[in-house]
């Protein structure tokens, strides 16, 4: 298969629905029954509408940069560089760097606390670094 053959995903593919997926991770739904018992059903679904309304937003605007331009090697750096310019994406690019580390990390604790209905004597901290260790192995290779 050439370049000219290959199938691209598109925006709403490719950029809308990983974008998504990454803000709304796995965190804000193991906790929604902690936050409704604590602050109560309507601030709760205010939070929600809120916290997807900000999504949504962000998602639609990577969405149009990253169709106006071809995307390169470095993702969300290089659009925000080409977008904003080197010296604020060389600025914003340890933070992105940073963050991405934190979502690995809270995704890891997410699911070894989902492990934890199934199976409640399992460590958490134990199933998360086991996780974020057969992650880093899977991905050197």
């Amino acid at each position: 298969m050439n370049a000219t053959e290959r199938k691209k995903l598109g925006a709403f593919v490719g950029v809308f629905t990983p974008t998504m997926l990454t803000i709304l991770g796995v965190i804000m739904y193991l906790r929604t029954g902690w936050v409704v018992g604590n602050a109560g059903l309507l601030p709760t679904l205010a939070i929600v509408v809120l916290a997807n309304g900000i999504t949504l937003i962000t998602a639609l605007s990577v969405s149009a940069v990253a169709t106006n331009m071809r995307v390169g090697s470095g993702g969300p750096y290089y659009i925000i560089s080409r977008s904003l310019g080197l010296e604020i994406g060389g600025a914003l690019g340890l933070p992105l760097f940073l963050s991405q580390a934190l979502s690995v990390t809270l995704c890891s604790f997410g699911l070894a606390e989902s492990l934890r209905f199934v199976w409640p004597e399992v460590p958490v901290p134990m199933v998360a670094a086991a996780t974020i260790l057969v992650a880093a192995r899977t991905r050197a290779r």
